[in-house]
């Protein structure tokens, strides 16, 4: 960027900052001034035009240090846009694009990127049709999700929505995806747990990572402008040929944040005092996710999992409302599963994928809804035996069956269960293979069946599953299998 100066010379037009509140300031002297155009200060800093008033111009300052009023303030003529490069890959940046891990510049060749350029056009947009794994066995059999697909992630906090996502962002890394993280408004520590969970999944997983960082402690347009920067990082790779995953953790804090600026600069407030363009805000961003072709006739996707949180499990606020009417559907993280123990605490019943269940095959589908249904049985039973009724052997077995279910579902933050892996664990207990054994028992076989797939030896059962196609073959492929799973937990 070139300095203050060089611009006043540029534009010959020349304004003064008359106040200043907070992070926005009003400035006098620019007749030519544009809506989101960049303006620089005599001391360097950088500030977007937010409106155009009667008498002045009303500017969101993305650093604030040493502004004073009557400061010189020059137009340069720009949107604002950001640097990115190949080598953006593996680091830590700011809403700049500028590195903050303390490992020096980030080189490459770089290509700015503007900030806010719109979705892809409809004629560009493919039907999503492949499937995304996440590693995580209950959302991949039961809430599907597909590349280019935008599924909310919703729960209050320290429910597991943030591991859910780090474990999402390591299964797609190690299949080459580009994963970036937007942290919007966290502490300093939440940032740092991140990059250690990712760095400690090995190098190919974090070297295929960006983390974009707006903390808590910096001012709220950085916070504004963070989510918006990501995109821009993310459609820099996918327009590279690269399917990228964005991350939003999260967007009732940068809602917070906007809401922040908005009250500042005196807008007309609206239901719970955001502003009113908020729902706007957040729809024109979301909509740059999605599936496209490239002028070379490539498919690749941007993956959007936005995050909202909830306030005890409560679902129906302003703006968890307005994210789940412009996402593709939501997973849900209920509070009572996880101080009931469930790991991770999604509640299927509540969670819901509008376009993933269109790039499932049919043993996929026909396995989901008998999960689906054991389960519903298995919650229905559950009240009954609350009262300490006498219950019927076919109603035991059937809480039996989903108590094993859920065992099989369940998985620590540590583990990734591959699709062919979970589907085989769950043919092996509908056909029978866990029936006499005890709950303990079923742990320590799940534990050794995951460690005996990840070494290798159970390899041969994707090559068998790829030719499964219904359910009832699966179960018959799993009972005749049964002897060497059996045998395979004794060695």
């Amino acid at each position: 960027m070139k300095s203050y100066k060089e611009y006043l010379e540029q534009s010959g037009e020349i304004g003064y900052i008359q106040s200043i509140v907070h992070s926005i300031v009003y400035v006098s002297g620019l007749p030519k001034a544009r809506p989101r155009e960049v303006v620089i200060a005599e001391g360097g800093q950088v500030g977007i035009i937010q409106s155009l008033l009667p008498d002045e111009v009303e500017v969101l300052m993305l650093e604030t240090g040493g502004l004073r009023n009557n400061l010189g303030i020059t137009r340069t003529g720009q949107y604002f846009e950001i640097g990115v490069s190949e080598q953006t890959l593996g680091r830590i940046v700011n809403p700049f694009g500028d590195p903050i891990d303390g490992s020096g510049a980030i080189g490459g060749v770089k290509e700015t990127r503007s900030v806010d350029p719109g979705a892809p056009p409809l004629h560009a947009r493919v039907k999503i049709a492949r499937p995304m794994e996440t590693g995580v066995q209950i959302v991949d059999l039961l809430v599907p999700l597909g590349y280019g697909q935008r599924e909310l992630v919703i729960g209050d906090r320290k429910t597991g929505k943030t591991i859910f996502l780090l474990q999402t962002m390591a299964t797609q890394a190690k299949k080459g995806v580009v994963c970036v993280y937007v942290s919007i408004g966290k502490r300093q520590s939440d940032v740092k747990a991140v990059e250690a969970y990712l760095r400690a999944r090995g190098g190919d997983v974090f070297k295929n990572c960006c983390l974009v960082v707006a903390a808590a402690s910096d001012p709220a347009s950085m916070v504004y402008l963070a989510p918006f920067s990501g995109f821009s990082i993310a459609e820099y790779f996918r327009d590279s040929g690269r399917d990228v995953l964005i991350v939003f953790d999260d967007l009732t804090n940068h809602a917070k944040f906007y809401r922040e600026l908005s009250l500042l600069s005196k807008r007309t407030p609206g239901r719970s005092s955001y502003p009113g363009d908020i729902f706007n805000l957040h729809a024109s961003m979301l909509e740059r996710a999605g599936q496209i072709k490239t002028d070379k006739g490539k498919v690749v996707s941007i993956t959007a999992l936005p995050v909202a949180e909830s306030l005890e499990g409560d679902i129906t606020g302003y703006i968890q409302t307005n994210l789940m009417s412009i996402t593709d559907g939501h997973v849900f993280f209920d509070i009572e599963r996880f101080k009931s123990g469930a790991r991770p605490a999604v509640n299927h019943a509540l969670s819901v994928s509008r376009v993933g269940n269109q790039t499932r095959q049919l043993l996929e589908k026909e396995l989901a809804q008998k999960v689906r249904e054991d389960l519903s049985r298995y919650e229905k039973d559950k009240e009954i035996a609350r009262f300490g009724v006498d219950l019927p052997e076919a109603t035991r077995a059937e809480i039996d069956l989903g108590e094993k279910i859920e065992l099989v579902l369940n998985q620590d933050t540590e583990t990734l269960v591959p699709a062919a892996l979970s589907l085989g664990l769950l043919g092996l207990l509908l056909g029978g293979f866990w029936k006499e054994k005890k709950a303990e028992q079923v742990k320590v076989d799940l534990i050794k069946l995951t460690q005996k797939y990840q070494s290798g030896s159970l390899k041969d059962l994707e090559e068998k599953l790829a030719k499964v196609a219904k359910i009832d073959d699966l179960i018959l492929l799993m009972k005749s299998y049964s002897e060497k799973v059996e045998a395979s937990l004794h060695e």
